[in-house]
């Protein structure tokens, strides 16, 4: 019995010590998922929290100080202007990069020149155009003359061919002005494409019509070409592949192809599928459209030498077919996708987070268009531009009459200088002002002074200052370096607006004389300048006052209603005889000739306004 309570409590000791052994292992255990635990908690939390790995940035793009300058809107000589400007600021600030932030439906030929101008002779060879989102006409050049192009997502880019942008709105040109604008700008498109490494036959696709093109890849470097019907000849010596484009244009397979660009009958020039060219700075057109005269102007603009080999049969094994790119029978219009599948655009970027990311960079800075800036434009370019310019011409007519009305005052005349320097001060700044029209205004203003108050009669220097003053005022509207308003572009439109504003402004402006002439007295603001008739009464004051009242013998006495004759032509300005006394007067409508009959209808302190009248109203 002994030995069984023994054997007994023994069994239990060994349980109890089991017990506690498991107890410590699940401490153990559950300490163990516990650290576990936490340690990937901490890891998942510090892998949210850590910033992406870095990509590799390529040492030609990699940047330090990157300067993004927006162009946003339509394009004109003032987006030019500040485009300039602010690329010698990144200049002056030590960015090594410049990307532009594009988002723009294109704009004048002339600006947009002198901006893809400006990026290709940077001394910051760094540079990249961001279409972010649209960079539609004259905003495709500006992203084709950086060295690399990104986009934001849905972006788009094409259709560059020349339009007139009036202030009547977009409108088609004819084709002789069209061949004449093709030039610069394909020569333009085309330097673009050789200086950056695109296909020089792709980009000529977003300005003109007939552009049917394949893809090849070289097998060797993954290098892709863009050829035409002819190369696909020379290369493979059969008939290319048709059938659904990538970029479908719309038309119908087996349609009829577009007409030339040019216009015309004229013969296609030598330099359109010529393949064995040994001229590498010749154009070689990728249109079958291209007048011979187009494509000879555009050869003889370019600028840099082409790297495109020439495609021969023995090379055929080189290169694989990738797709039917384009039927040429619309304007390329890329979006996104196609910008990278073309080779164009070489990432998406969508916030500058990413462009920093991009680019390697450790600081970018945006420069903006200034306020000052956008005041220029609304005064001087579009309809705006029209209306500010014909309201300043107004003022400056009505201060420049109220002045000579009223020699003395002194304030018209400050008024009218305001408003011309309003109407040269804008153009001035952006370059696009010309010295001669407001030496011709000076000028017509001359010749009236000296009609008005030395030379009597209405002769040869009263109709040459009108002259001068008409030519002065239309030439204010002359864009950069333009003699007159569309001179520069062979566009007769712009000077049918600035000639139609001027006259316009004319009209406004004769009226506007008519009711100061003959109510003056009776309006309220100038009740505070002109004293009534009845406190015009002669007085015995010795004052400075009573001697600025008085005239040559005695004006004073002059009242409302009397009647005399003019001694001299009154232009506005003359001496009028009243019985015995001979006063100074002003004619308040019109001119009056000498020895007719005037009537005094107002009196102040520094002027006798007077009005002609006939024998039978007198």
């Amino acid at each position: 019995m002994n030995g069984l309570a023994t054997n007994l409590m023994q069994r239990v000791g060994a349980m109890r010590w089991a017990l506690r052994l498991a107890s410590a292992l699940c401490l153990i255990a559950l300490g163990s998922v516990s650290s576990v635990s936490s340690a990937a908690e901490a890891g998942g939390a510090a892998g949210a929290g850590a910033a992406p790995t870095p990509r590799a940035v390529p040492a030609a793009r990699k940047a330090t100080n990157v300067a993004i300058i927006t162009i946003e809107g339509p394009i004109d000589a003032v987006t030019a202007f500040s485009v300039e400007r602010r690329m010698k600021l990144a200049e002056k600030g030590g960015a090594d990069c410049i990307v532009f932030d594009i988002d723009t439906p294109g704009g004048e030929v002339p600006a947009v020149l002198q901006i893809t101008g400006a990026i290709k002779r940077s001394p910051i060879t760094n540079t990249v155009g961001w279409i972010n989102p649209n960079a539609y006409s004259g905003g495709a050049y500006i992203a084709l003359s950086c060295r690399e192009i990104v986009v934001a997502q849905s972006a788009t880019m094409g259709d560059a061919a020349p339009i007139y942008g009036g202030v009547a709105g977009i409108q088609q040109m004819a084709p002789t002005e069209r061949a004449k604008m093709l030039s610069p700008l394909l020569a333009d498109i085309v330097d673009s494409a050789r200086l950056r490494g695109y296909d020089e036959k792709l980009v000529q696709g977003l300005v003109i019509l007939g552009v049917e093109l394949w893809m090849i890849r070289d097998k060797e470097t993954g290098e892709v070409f863009f050829i035409d019907e002819d190369e696909w000849a020379h290369l493979f010596a059969t008939t290319p592949p048709r059938g659904n484009p990538r970029m479908p244009s719309g038309a119908a397979p087996g349609s009829e192809r577009p007409t030339p660009t040019g216009g015309g009958e004229e013969e296609v020039g030598p330099f359109v599928g010529d393949t064995t060219r040994t001229d590498r700075s010749d154009f070689l057109s990728g249109s079958s459209q291209l007048p011979a005269s187009v494509a000879e102007e555009v050869s003889g603009q370019l600028e840099v030498v082409s790297t495109r080999p020439n495609f021969a049969e023995a090379d055929a094994s080189r290169y694989e077919f990738v797709t039917y790119a384009t039927d040429g029978r619309a304007l390329l219009t890329l979006t996104e996708s196609d910008l990278k599948f073309f080779r164009l655009a070489q990432d998406t970027v969508k916030n500058d987070e990413e462009l920093k990311q991009f680019l390697g960079a450790t600081n970018l800075h945006r420069l903006d268009q200034t306020w000052s800036e956008s005041l220029v434009a609304f005064m001087t370019q579009g309809f705006s531009g029209l209306i500010v310019r014909g309201v300043l011409i107004v003022v400056f007519l009505l201060g420049m009459f109220l002045e000579l009305s009223m020699p003395g005052v002194g304030l018209p005349g400050l008024v009218a200088i305001a408003a011309l320097a309003g109407l040269f001060v804008p153009p001035m700044l952006i370059g696009a002002s010309s010295w001669w029209a407001l030496a011709a205004i000076g000028g017509g203003i001359a010749m009236l002074l000296l009609e008005i108050l030395v030379i009597p009669g209405f002769g040869v220097p009263g109709i040459l200052g009108l002259g001068l003053l008409l030519v002065g005022l239309v030439g204010s509207f002359a864009g950069l370096g333009e003699m007159f308003p569309g001179a520069g572009s062979g566009d007769t439109s712009a000077l049918t607006w600035a000639l139609a504003t001027v006259l316009t402004a004319i009209f406004v402006s004769a009226v506007g004389m008519y009711f100061l002439s003959k109510y003056t007295h009776r309006m309220p603001i100038a009740n505070r300048l002109l004293l009534s008739p009845e406190t015009t009464r002669p007085t015995d004051d010795n004052s400075m006052f009573g001697a600025m009242s008085a005239t040559r013998t005695g004006d004073a006495a002059v009242r409302v209603g009397d009647v005399g004759r003019a001694t001299t032509p009154l232009r506005p300005s003359g001496s009028a005889m009243f019985g015995e006394q001979l006063v100074d007067v002003v004619s308040e409508f019109g001119f009056v000739d000498a020895n007719q009959r005037v009537r005094v209808t107002s009196v102040t302190k520094y002027r006798v306004g007077v009005e002609g009248v006939t024998e039978e109203t007198a």
